[in-house]
């Protein structure tokens, strides 16, 4: 049966192409309406009786009968709840809730035949309205004769698929296809509120929608950007946008927007799944229902499909780019993303691509060719094949994931996409004729001529555009003037240094803390104490030094000369971290267990190590009254009980170590004590300067994180020093340095003594030496002098990843900067060698000719020589402290350790409760609780690590913009397009601007897209290297406001920024630095979205 209609599908499509194209003379006939009713009457009636007479996909037709019924009864305030599954959106929500209204109305039995049509009727309604609109487009707007509208219309009314999915299925696809042609319509017409309008509408009924967010940017781009750009227009849409945003909200509120954004997040993360039924790239592998972290190709399914959506999202933006002057690229657009993400993206449900048909359909209208047709009925065919085999014979009990059926459609949709590509590529990014070839439809009823016929442009190939643009000539440009550092901003420098070092260093912890050790060695090893009778200890606190998870036997007897009691086990954890044992919980423990008679007390009492090492640094032993209580026999282990007046009166961070301290921190001190490295899991340079710390201040909170504080304080001339030489503004460098400094993440990521801070710090030194590099020019400055920063640059790189193996991502980014600095070397040198005689910005043609050959090679070798050779020795030095027993030599060390890091990060499985995704930290959806103190019920303590508000929320449109200006003024893009000039960019740039966005861009991108693939757990806290980027995006987007502002209102911009950025960090200080604080107050102001923790209570 499903081969038969198949057939007839193939069928459908044949007779209606060619209706349509030999029907082109029949215009306004007289029987024009009754064959419109007959032809969409006739769908509707087909479509009721099939939904009366087949029941449909039992699991989503019992789901939506039962939330209709739910939210009818319960409203939307109750709807979602962790008792029932609800996996859609609250827009859904509604048009059900009116079913269920009409159920209870009218008394239909529930799940009878009537209750089932009522709720495929809104799919059935949405099919119609699809159908009208394609008439509607053919006849109203591109001027087809009456019956070729009829013929489109009917492609889509009385398609198999279509009519499957929700006359049989059930399912609800129609209803956001709907939503997705409005959008393109309107944008299409450059009509964008009520874009945005149905964008949001459609996001509210399926979470799917958002696929096709690149399609919505794409008409921005066009109709605000690139058409008359104004501030009036910018601001009218920004805020028609917002106010769209707005009305979603308003919509989701009654189901409560936690509940509601709950259930997008979750929606969006269910099915891991490869492939889910979807017959497509991972069906023709065999890989449906195979989890999405299977390797393959030596990276995860699931880091497969995230980059095959990255590509998607790239080429939308470049064809569309490419084809600005086509009036159906939305459709066109709309056609690829679907397409081309059901075919190769995980986590693809059979029916995902059903829109695809629709937006086929419609450029079919405006690009009325036989290879757009063909497209369509294959697409028709094979994705009826696709759902119609998941509903009548998918058996989950005897799935075979390799059946012939599912490899040969999913070979066949493969094939029917390459075709697709092919014609992207013709009439769309080449824009050759995209008429049919039939002579009948060239008809003269005024139709819209870039609809039907489009004059071939001579455009050189992609492949030829791309040589002439790395082979074309430029025009010398000298090294950029050098920038004076003059007095105002030293002490602009200054003043932030301080002000910042006042608040970095107070309070950064206890200068003492005790550090002689008591070593144990050999399993069963004892200490015996013995106590004064009136002073009994109830409680034992340890102070311990590597090793950590020490298990010790307790035990007890009341006087010389009775037997040894035993508790119990007791586990000292964490090292250089004051923890407590309750004793008198041992006691009564043992008692009720009954190895202890009610008789026996703390009088004495032994300690068994059953490890084979530990080393206690101290023990500290509590009365009942909390008073220290010192044993009798204390002078027999005189370094266990000799700085008992470190012990603190409350455990904190002020005396213990914090979150990822216990490893880094620890780390440090076995490089100094020769100890086995335990933490190496990430290379040693960082612990290194933390033990450098700890050499000069002790093994104590201050000293193992005085040198992360310190480095964050140096962070900051080199901000200042790069936002002066970009911008030659020292207000604005002033005002980089001054939100960088303030900023959360900086401010907290740089007082704990973890190692993040060191690369983040060597990730601006090395670009800071990089952008001075490339501001210079070898043809008029002494090669040497170019070298200086360039060899600063390649030393910074070796010393980020010999920190953090993530300074090679900084190192890829480099090395695109260099390489296209060099570039542009290339092209002066082709510019001299074509004008020989002459002389450029006072730099001679002949002299340029002459030292680009040797210069450039000199200048290669120097980069194998810092940034191969010298990375590779620092990285190497850096073992020398790391104690690795089992292989003695420095090589092997290193060697060795690399695997394991290896091993390590890529099998890491780990889960924690405040990790989060890179998705997640431009808008710190979950800051990472580091520290949490208790003082009183009312006062507590807590350390987060997250961002401004007013930086980290302002660098995301701060990066879009700059983004924007790099990619209206790129020469290179408009090569890969073949624009011929940058006459659509709306902002004016200069050259060392543009430089300077490019420089922003592959900086802060070479931070953040590598974690776009990263597997394993992250945190927010691996954004901090982006952090610097994102301040400068800032600070240089405010440089383009200055353009248009007068020099007064831009100074009170920036100021009024500056002290709004540094009230937020003066009202969240209490939580960023552990301060105790109000409880109250951190739930009332500062707890902004319920997922930032930020305190206990």
């Amino acid at each position: 049966m499903i081969h038969l209609f198949a057939l007839l599908s193939l069928l459908l499509c044949g007779v209606c192409y060619t209706g349509f194209q030999n029907s082109s003379h029949f215009h306004n006939t007289g029987n024009r309406r009754s064959l419109l009713f007959l032809v969409f009457g006739g769908a509707l009636l087909l479509r009721l009786l099939l939904a009366y007479t087949t029941h449909g996909f039992s699991n989503d037709i019992a789901c939506f009968a039962a939330w209709a019924d739910r939210i009818f009864t319960l409203g939307p305030g109750q709807f979602y709840s962790a008792e029932m599954f609800t996996d859609y959106p609250p827009g859904f929500m509604y048009v059900l809730y009116l079913i269920g209204a009409l159920r209870s109305l009218l008394q239909i039995p529930y799940y009878s035949d009537l209750h089932i049509l009522l709720l495929k009727l809104p799919a059935i309604l949405c099919d119609i309205a699809c159908g009208f609109l394609l008439h509607r487009e053919a006849v109203k707007r591109l001027h087809f004769s009456d019956l070729q509208g009829i013929f489109a219309a009917s492609a889509y009314l009385f398609q198999p698929a279509v009519i499957l999915n929700s006359s049989c299925w059930g399912q609800v696809d129609s209803v956001y296809t709907l939503m997705i042609i409005l959008m393109c319509l309107f944008l299409m017409k450059g009509n964008l509120l009520p874009a945005y309008a149905v964008y949001g509408l459609g996001v509210l009924l399926k979470p799917q929608m958002l696929i096709f967010t690149p399609v919505l940017l794409t008409g921005i781009w066009d109709h605000v950007f690139l058409q008359d750009f104004s501030w009036r227009k910018f601001f009218y849409n920004l805020c028609g946008g917002l106010v769209v945003i707005c009305g979603m909200l308003l919509l989701c509120a009654p189901f409560g927007l936690t509940a509601a954004i709950s259930q997008y997040t979750s929606t969006l993360g269910s099915y891991e799944y490869a492939a889910i039924n979807a017959y497509n790239f991972w069906g023709l592998l065999g890989m449906n229902w195979v989890d999405q972290n299977t390797i393959f190709l030596f990276l995860p399914c699931k880091t497969w499909g995230t980059i095959v959506i990255l590509l998607i999202v790239l080429f939308t933006f470049l064809i569309a780019a490419r084809c600005r002057k086509e009036p159906s690229r939305y459709f066109c657009l709309g056609a690829f993303i679907i397409l081309t993400m059901f075919l190769f993206s995980v986590r693809m449900h059979e029916r995902y691509m059903y829109p695809g048909l629709a937006l086929l359909l419609f450029c079919c209208l405006y690009r009325p060719s036989t290879p757009l047709w063909k497209c369509f009925s294959g697409f028709a065919v094979l994705h009826f094949y696709n759902t119609a085999n998941v509903l009548y014979h998918y058996d989950p009990q005897n799935y075979d994931r390799k059946a012939p059926i599912i490899l040969l459609v999913s070979a066949g949709m493969l094939c029917c996409l390459y075709y697709f590509y092919k014609i992207i590529w013709k009439y769309y990014v080449h824009d050759e004729t995209g008429t049919a070839t039939n002579a009948k439809t060239q008809t003269a009823t005024g139709r819209r001529a870039s609809g039907h016929t489009a004059s071939t442009r001579s455009a050189a190939g992609l492949g030829q555009r791309l040589r002439e643009y790395f082979l074309s000539p430029l025009e010398p440009i000298p090294s950029e003037e050098r920038i004076h550092f003059t007095k105002p901003d030293l002490c602009l420098l200054l003043a932030i240094g301080i002000l910042y070092s006042c608040f970095a260093l107070y309070d950064l912890g206890d200068r003492k803390a005790p550090t002689t050790t008591y070593d144990m060695s050999g399993e069963l090893q004892a200490i015996e104490l013995e106590f004064p009778e009136d002073a009994l200890p109830v409680t034992m606190a340890s102070y311990l030094a590597p090793w950590h998870q020490r298990h010790f036997g307790m035990d007890v007897k009341s006087n010389a000369e009775g037997s040894w009691t035993y508790l119990g086990e007791i586990i000292l954890n964490n090292v250089f971290t004051w923890q407590d044992v309750s004793l008198q919980d041992l006691l009564t423990q043992a008692t009720e267990n009954g190895t202890s008679d009610v008789s026996a007390t703390t009088r004495y009492l032994r300690l068994s190590l059953t490890d084979n090492d530990a080393s206690l640094i101290e023990l500290v032993f509590l009365d009942a009254n909390g008073n220290i209580t010192r044993p009798l026999n204390a002078d027999a282990y005189p370094t266990l009980f000799d700085e008992s007046d470190l012990y603190p009166e409350r455990y904190s961070f002020r005396n213990s170590m914090y979150f990822d301290e216990i490893y880094h921190a620890r780390t440090a001190y076995e490089f100094l004590h020769g100890l086995p490295t335990y933490e190496n899991t990430h290379p040693p340079l960082g612990k290194i300067f933390i033990a450098l710390g700890v050499a000069i201040f002790g093994m104590n909170p201050f000293g193992w994180r005085i040198m992360g504080t310190l480095f964050g304080i140096a962070m900051l001339p080199f901000i200042y020093l790069l936002g002066k030489k970009m911008t030659r503004n020292t207000p604005a460098a002033a005002l980089a340095c001054f939100l960088f400094a303030f900023d959360f993440m900086h401010f907290t990521q740089t007082r704990i003594a973890t190692i993040d801070v060191y690369i983040t710090f060597f990730v601006i030194a090395m670009y800071y030496f990089m952008y001075y590099y490339c501001s210079m020019s070898f043809y008029d400055t002494p090669l040497y002098k170019t070298f200086v920063p360039l060899g600063l640059c390649g030393i910074c790189m070796g010393l980020g990843i010999a920190s953090k193996w993530t300074g090679i991502y900084a190192g890829c980014g480099l090395a695109l900067l260099f390489f296209a600095h060099l570039l542009r070397r290339y092209r002066e040198y082709l510019y001299a060698k074509a004008h020989p005689g002459k002389s450029t910005n006072g730099m001679e043609h002949q002299q340029i000719v002459k030292k680009f050959p040797d210069y450039t090679v000199k200048t290669i070798d120097f980069c194998l020589t810092f940034f191969v050779l010298v990375p590779a020795v620092i990285y190497l030095l850096s073992y020398l402290p790391f104690v690795d027993n089992s292989h003695p030599g420095l090589f092997d060390r290193m060697l060795t350790n690399q695997t394991s890091m290896f091993n390590y990060h890529s099998g890491l499985e780990a889960t924690h409760p405040y990790s989060s995704s890179w998705y997640q930290w431009p808008t710190m959806v979950r800051p990472i609780w580091y520290y949490s103190g208790y003082v009183t019920d009312a006062v507590k303590e807590g350390i987060s690590a997250f961002g401004n508000p007013l930086v980290w929320w302002v660098g995301i449109p701060a990066f879009l913009y700059v983004l924007y200006l790099l990619v209206a003024h790129s020469s290179f893009l408009r090569a890969l397009t073949g624009k011929a000039d940058a006459s659509s960019a709306t902002t004016p740039l200069s050259r060392r601007e543009y430089h300077a966005a490019a420089f922003l861009v592959v900086g802060y991108l070479a931070q953040y897209l590598p974690w776009f693939f990263v597997t394993r757990i992250t945190f927010i806290y691996h954004y901090f290297p982006s952090t610097p980027f994102v301040v400068l995006m800032i600070v240089y987007s405010l440089m383009q406001l200055k353009k248009r502002v007068s020099n007064r209102t831009f100074a009170v911009i920036c100021c009024a920024y500056a002290v709004l950025a540094f009230g937020l960090f003066l009202l969240f200080y209490p939580v960023l630095s552990g301060q105790p604080v109000d409880v109250d107050f951190v739930v009332k102001y500062l707890r902004w979205r319920d997922t930032w923790v930020l305190i206990s209570g």
